[in-house]
């Protein structure tokens, strides 16, 4: 407002030196049967913007429907203070023409046309660099100690033991220079036509003719959401990310979006007009005229028919597992075949405490258990398949020393070294390391097409999938517990597979809209009268 009153203020001394440039008495004007011919300078402002939807914020509920205030479901990534960005055709000065005839001493008939050049924006541009990384060495089962890589004798590192790293850019673009012709027809009334000092108000109607060149950074971040490869898309006014308006297919790696595009409409508009003539002598005259404008003619901003969109890309991982053997059943179905068919550890460990089940008061040596087939406590049963030397369910309540192999040849220790050798309290069927694709990449070799530079390091790194991959979904008995390994190599047969879950996804949030071109401007300047 201050820049404003500066410059309309240096036009309107502009226009008094040079009406008093000529001295002669001053007197009335009747523009009867007169033609004016105006020349002036006006200041534009375009009073429609591009409201942020930064400050939003979605509750579970309306206050008051229940007790106390509503949960929040969703808020907004972007900073509040967005809000007080406002997107619009920058306030600019603009060229006045115009010519009248006075068909009465009160009425007169006027055509102008206008001519401005002005800059549009700044648009939001949120993005959002999401990424993990390493944990650090952790041992996949902290007894038997590290069993990443091929021998099964290397450092894992886990991804899903960090919070993502996910530092923000919040940005804003400028779109374009917006070149505005406003031709106008309006019919004047004036109210003392034989004073020096004449006021009019009228009213017109006109067209706007527009034309809008594209910025640099804007064509160029447009085009650079065109090559994105999208999962998921949420647009409309609001980006609520509980209801995307767009996934990627199951088995697709996602999907391309449209680009940014800024376009402008010409049509047609009404206006009020408002101003005094002051005479100098018969032939020229200042004026200061203010006028209002109301039209169609808008700037559309959109990006891929949004007015604002929320793009998560779509993020492939960085981590592949590798198959180490394959056995086609579980490595064991519970004690001597006893398995209760959840490929748990419930059969073995009953309390969770993750070692095996012995005798009332863990630590003696000794194991509760179902057994089957033949007596080994019975020296006459040892080479006998009688019924009588078969375990019986009455046999459960025996102690069995289980410190023997002989006699209970699935352990080796106490710990679950061959039952579950990754530690995921799961019985093992599939024995699986990650590999870092993006790592063990020696200099001047050739990465992976999803590594950033950033990613490649010479060291190769081994990470437990841990939750990369799901083959079975076992109702856990004694807490919840990762399934166990992946599925049996990718589609293709390879042993190879990609867990896609270790990279998440960068989040895109661009804020269009639509930007009418109506306002106010208010401007000075002189006319001719013949």
């Amino acid at each position: 407002m201050i820049r404003f009153r500066r410059r309309f203020s240096l036009l309107l001394l502009a226009g008094l030196a040079a009406g008093a440039a000529v001295v002669t008495p001053l007197r009335a004007e009747d523009t009867k049967g007169k033609w004016q011919f105006g020349f002036g300078l006006s200041y534009m402002a375009t009073t429609d913007y591009i409201r942020s939807n930064s400050d939003i914020a979605i509750a579970s509920s309306v206050a008051g429907e229940q007790e106390g205030l509503p949960a929040v479901t969703f808020v907004d990534d972007r900073p509040d203070q967005n809000m007080l960005n406002e997107p619009t055709v920058q306030d600019d000065f603009r060229f006045d023409f115009s010519a009248s005839y006075g068909l009465t001493r009160w009425l007169a008939l006027e055509v102008s046309a206008g001519y401005m050049k002005s800059d549009v924006g700044n648009i939001e541009f949120y993005f959002k660099d999401v990424s993990i990384n390493y944990g650090g060495t952790f041992p996949a089962n902290p007894q038997t100690g590290s069993i990443c890589g091929p021998n099964r004798n290397s450092p894992c590192s886990r991804y899903n033991i960090n919070t993502p790293s996910a530092p923000p850019t919040n940005t804003f673009v400028p779109v374009g220079t917006l070149t505005e012709i406003p031709l106008q027809l309006s019919a004047l009334v004036r109210f003392r036509p034989e004073s020096p000092l004449d006021p009019y108000v009228g009213l017109g109607i006109g067209y706007l003719f527009t034309d809008l060149q594209h910025g640099d950074e804007f064509v160029r971040r447009g085009g650079g959401i065109a090559d994105l490869t999208v999962a998921a898309e949420i647009g409309g006014e609001i980006t609520d990310n509980r209801f995307p308006s767009r996934l990627a297919a199951p088995g697709t790696n996602g999907f391309t979006v449209g680009a940014m595009q800024a376009e402008v409409s010409s049509d047609f508009s009404w206006h009020a007009v408002g101003g005094i003539d002051y005479y100098v002598n018969d032939h020229f005259s200042v004026y200061v005229d203010a006028r209002y404008t109301w039209t169609d003619a808008a700037v559309d901003i959109t990006i891929d028919g949004f007015h604002q969109v929320l793009l998560a890309t779509y993020a492939p991982g960085k981590l592949q597992t590798l198959r180490v053997d394959t056995p086609n059943e579980w490595e064991d179905l519970g004690l001597f075949g006893q398995s209760v068919g959840d490929h748990l550890i419930a059969t073995e460990d009953g309390n969770g405490n993750g070692t095996f089940d012995e005798g009332v008061g863990e630590g003696a040596g000794i194991l509760y258990l179902f057994p089957t087939g033949t007596n080994p406590n019975d020296p006459d049963c040892l080479n006998s398949a009688s019924a009588a030397c078969q375990w019986t369910a009455a046999d459960a309540i025996q102690v069995i020393d289980c410190t023997n192999d002989t006699i209970c040849p699935w352990r080796d220790d106490d710990t679950f070294s061959t039952e579950d050798l990754n530690g995921n309290r799961i019985l093992d069927r599939f024995l699986y390391y990650g590999v870092d694709i993006c790592s063990g990449v020696a200099p001047g070799e050739q990465a992976n097409d999803i590594c950033k530079p950033s990613d490649i390091v010479p060291t190769q790194q081994f990470v437990w999938p841990s939750n990369g991959c799901n083959t079975i979904q076992p109702q856990a008995v004694n807490g919840s517990f990762f399934p166990e390994g992946c599925p049996p190599g990718a589609p293709n047969g390879s042993d190879v597979s990609l867990a896609g879950s270790d990279d998440p996804s960068d989040t895109y949030i661009i804020q269009g809209g639509e930007i009418r071109l109506g306002g106010f401007s208010l401007g000075v300047g002189f006319k001719f009268t013949f």
